[in-house]
């Protein structure tokens, strides 16, 4: 029985839920999902609370107000090749580019952000999944394409949607959201069926995933790709002018569908900018002077800002960070650390607090930093706590019990593209590692050369480094820590069964419980293991101006946050 939008997405989690509608509270695997190795990457993303000064709360639920630009920034360079959104992952275009001019088939309840993610409907307004290998999405009748030609808000149709993923799928960049259908038909304009070749338990979320973008075939054929537009969406923002590594504007759609909680149409804002500033300093000004609304910080940074703008708030996003910061990934294949106990006693002897206080700040926290969704599948913090804590005594144990000569091993310790944060963590490990008499030397390495050379083949000793991607939590478990996964080089060295017989059995469940329960087992092996030995995850701190109102930190995984944000003289 299919259920209107008014009641069918409100259900989430209230009572334990059977295997027809598991999946509509099933949490998401992913960032938003980009799926991109960023190897020493400094990224702020932020945690589940906000900190808001008093009587100014950047996210008090006062009456919305209509107008005003909302000021953005884009903190590094946009190295956009092209703006389709089929055929790049980048965030530049996906999360606070053009890709804001489209809409998806679901979307992201940022009412649940960011201490759990629940999929509602954005295109769709509601979905039948009658059985674990099929799902029928009912379309809103709603639904124009903006007044552009060649589209010149023409209605928009189940088909828009076939058409898209079909066209996702040829174009390879994000057709792993997709390649677990096997048929989609549409009886009607408003009905998609689809039928998947397995259980998938990620698969509404990968319908929500920002590379899951809906494009028109129109648009497409008057260029024969959308490389260099037309930019034509359903979404809340119109596309006006970009200029590379400068600028962006973007405009409010007045024919959009979406509605705010007060009832009235979105975006509340007129107008969409973005910066492109590359330079800190320059961030830090423009945030100062109003040029930007918010900025990635660490606690450092917002104390000095909060020094001229007393009233910013401050975000956090830690759930959705917890595969962010550093790890020191050791090699399953080395004649030395191919000895568990080894690994283990590397792990032991690093101390977690220190890397928090001197890298970030006091902005992190620890993990064992796969992708979580939910709060209630993270490992509990007097466990992770345990699981983490530093042991000298104990590592020298290990290595004793291993019977390793200290006396003779110089490890090379690889590094990302250095910066302050890559910087500080590979010099604070290797001190570490000379506690137990290891004398280490730091190499730094490109991007490429580390995500080929250690990542896919595994040829290396020890690095320190960020390779995880904020995508769905399948995704990101079956690319790094199974066997068969595609930059897994360490772990097929290491062929760990156990852990690939529990990515998979997760990889289908669709009860939450039973899949909490897997991939609490996934954090205890995978720190158990020590071949990515986690350092710290970021906070993911933001300052935002008190200008911004009711802003959400859904960075890389619900582009309606800006629509549903408004501005305040």
């Amino acid at each position: 029985m299919r259920e209107d939008s008014s009641t069918y997405w409100q259900r989430f989690w209230q009572t334990r839920m059977s295997r027809r509608r598991m999946l509509q509270g099933t949490a998401l695997g992913g960032a938003g999902l980009a799926a991109a190795a960023i190897i020493g990457c400094d990224e702020e993303e932020g945690d589940s609370t906000s900190q808001q000064p008093s009587g100014q709360g950047g996210n008090v639920s006062d009456q919305p107000t209509r107008g005003g630009t909302i000021n953005w920034i884009n903190a590094g360079t946009e190295a956009l090749p092209h703006i389709d959104i089929h055929s790049n992952t980048f965030g530049p275009l996906q999360d606070n580019g053009p890709g804001l001019a489209y809409s998806r088939v679901l979307g992201f309840d940022l009412n649940k952000f960011p201490d759990s993610l629940e999929v509602i409907g954005d295109l769709s307004e509601s979905y039948e999944n009658p059985d674990p290998t099929t799902y029928v999405f009912h379309m809103r009748r709603d639904v124009k394409w903006q007044n552009v030609p060649p589209l010149n808000g023409r209605e928009f149709k189940a088909s828009d949607v076939t058409f898209s993923i079909n066209r996702i799928i040829a174009e390879k960049f994000s057709a792993s959201l997709f390649e677990a259908i096997e048929t989609m038909e549409t009886p009607d304009d408003y009905t998609i069926r689809m039928k998947m070749k397995r259980s998938d338990s990620d698969f509404l979320f990968n319908m929500a995933n920002t590379n899951g973008k809906i494009a028109a075939p129109e648009a497409v054929q008057v260029n024969g790709n959308l490389q260099e537009g037309p930019t034509i969406g359903t979404g809340p923002w119109m596309f006006v002018e970009r200029v590379p590594e400068q600028t962006l504007t973007l405009r409010r759609n007045p024919d959009y569908f979406g509605k705010g909680s007060d009832g009235q149409a979105l975006p509340y804002a007129d107008e969409y900018k973005r910066l492109v500033i590359v330079d800190p300093n320059t961030q830090q000004a423009a945030f100062r002077t109003g040029q930007v609304m918010e900025l990635g910080t660490n606690g450092q940074i917002t104390r000095l800002l909060q020094q001229t703008v007393p009233d910013l708030y401050v975000e956090h996003r830690k759930l959705f960070t917890n595969n962010s910061g550093n790890r020191l990934w050791v090699s399953a294949g080395n004649d030395l650390t191919k000895d568990i106990r080894v690994r283990q006693a590397l792990s032991k002897v690093m101390d977690r607090q220190a890397f928090i206080d001197s890298v970030l700040f006091g902005s992190g926290w620890l993990s064992a930093q796969i992708f979580i969704p939910r709060t209630d599948w993270l490992l509990p913090d007097d466990e992770t706590q345990r699981l983490l804590a530093k042991d000298v005594t104990g590592a020298k144990q290990l290595l004793s019990a291993a019977g390793v000569d200290l006396s003779t091993w110089r490890p090379i310790v690889d590094y990302g593209v250095p910066n302050n944060e890559t910087t500080q963590a590979v010099e604070l490990a290797i001190a570490h590692l000379r506690e137990l008499g290891i004398n280490g030397t730091a190499n730094a390495a490109d991007k490429v050369e580390l995500t080929e050379r250690i990542y896919q083949r595994g040829d290396f000793e020890m690095c320190v480094g960020n390779n995880a991607p904020t995508s769905p939590t399948n995704n990101h478990l079956f690319t790094f820590y199974h066997t068969k996964g595609a930059q897994t080089g360490t772990w097929k060295q290491l062929g760990d069964r156990e852990l690939d017989t529990l990515i998979d059995q997760q990889a289908a469940e669709l009860d939450i419980e039973k899949r909490g329960a897997i991939l609490q087992d996934i954090q205890r092996r995978i720190v158990d293991l020590a071949v990515a030995i986690p350092l710290y995850s970021s906070n993911g701190e933001v300052v935002v101006s008190p200008r911004l109102r009711n802003y959400k930190n859904a960075s890389g995984i619900e582009v309606k946050r800006f629509a549903e944000s408004y501005v305040r003289a």
